[in-house]
Parts: structure tokens; C-alpha cells; sequence
């Protein structure tokens, strides 16, 4: 996986996560509907290889 691969899959990552971040504070239909379109957005990225997921994953947060 390339520098920059793993660059825009952490942003992606890191936009879904607050995405649902927003979400839990201040559950909605429109919240619940906007991650629902990202989760879709990132799950159909991935399964046409549009952006790489590294194997494994070590988070330091």
C-alpha cells in the first residue's frame, strides 16, 4: 500500500468515524441516514478497489 493510499483511506476512515461521532451525540433520522449513505459510499469504494485497506490496523488513540 502506497503513502498516499493509506493517507485517503485514513481520511476516509477518520470522516466516517465523525460522521457517526455526530450521530451518536445528537441521534436523528437525518444523522442515521447520512451515515448509512457513508458507510455505503466507503463499502463500495473498497469493493471496486477504489481505495486500498491496509491488512492490519494498530490505532494509538
Amino acid at each position: 500500500m502506497s503513502k498516499s493510499s493509506r493517507y485517503e483511506w485514513r481520511d476516509q476512515a477518520a470522516a466516517l468515524q465523525e460522521r457517526m461521532k455526530s450521530f451518536i451525540e445528537n441521534p436523528g433520522d437525518d444523522q442515521l441516514e447520512a451515515v448509512i449513505a457513508d458507510m455505503r459510499t466507503y463499502a463500495a469504494a473498497a469493493k471496486n478497489g477504489a481505495i486500498d485497506i491496509p491488512e492490519r490496523f494498530v490505532s494509538f488513540a
